[in-house]
């Protein structure tokens, strides 16, 4: 007997490629959209973290407890609640990435010495925020993929490992990005 997963399972490919096009879609447009309402900071020599930063921690933090939740409610096969928190989860990385984006880019154009940055710590700064920001893509990309499967059936009360791994890929990336924020904190 076939599942609704198994009969999908052919077309997740496709919907993953443009769920992904429109979500990086998303992304930009909101990064753009802060850059054009919020003008970059006046330059500076002195290491200043963007507050973006912090807005997007807040995001990152919201997007981590929906996804425990959704792992919850999956355990105890609430499907509706699941995949609404799934959506959240979503929601919030995507408005992560979209805030760390802007953030990025004002963090570049707050700087008056960027053009040598092997001799300063913006360099460093701007090295791990990028490197960081580069997993973050990737735990999207698989929150993503759970969410387009938990809406084809795939997890129940039985089988949620990919709701178990995104979300535990998302805590080590959270608690990854709030290290690197105190060492950056402390740096300034």
């Amino acid at each position: 007997m076939s599942s609704r997963w198994a009969e999908n399972q052919s077309m997740m490919a496709r919907r993953f490629f443009l769920a992904t096009i429109a979500q990086a879609a998303v992304c930009l447009a909101l990064a753009w959209g802060l850059a054009a309402v919020f003008d970059a900071p006046p330059p500076s020599d002195r290491l200043r973290l963007p507050r973006a930063f912090q807005f997007g921690t807040l995001c990152l933090i919201q997007g981590s407890w929906f996804l425990h939740v959704s792992l919850k409610n999956v355990k105890m096969e609430r499907q509706t609640p699941f995949r609404k928190s799934l959506l959240l989860a979503l929601t919030f990385a995507v408005l992560f990435v979209g805030i760390q984006s802007y953030g990025l880019w004002s963090f570049v154009h707050g700087t008056t010495d960027f053009q040598n940055p092997q001799m300063n710590t913006h360099g460093f700064v701007f090295m791990f925020t990028a490197l960081h920001a580069m997993h973050f893509v990737v735990a999207q990309s698989v929150l993503l993929w759970v969410t387009l499967a938990a809406f084809c059936d795939r997890y129940d009360h039985e089988y949620y490992f990919g709701v178990t791994f995104a979300t535990w890929f998302w805590h080590a990336l959270g608690i990854a990005w709030i290290a690197i924020l105190c060492v950056f904190s402390i740096a300034s």
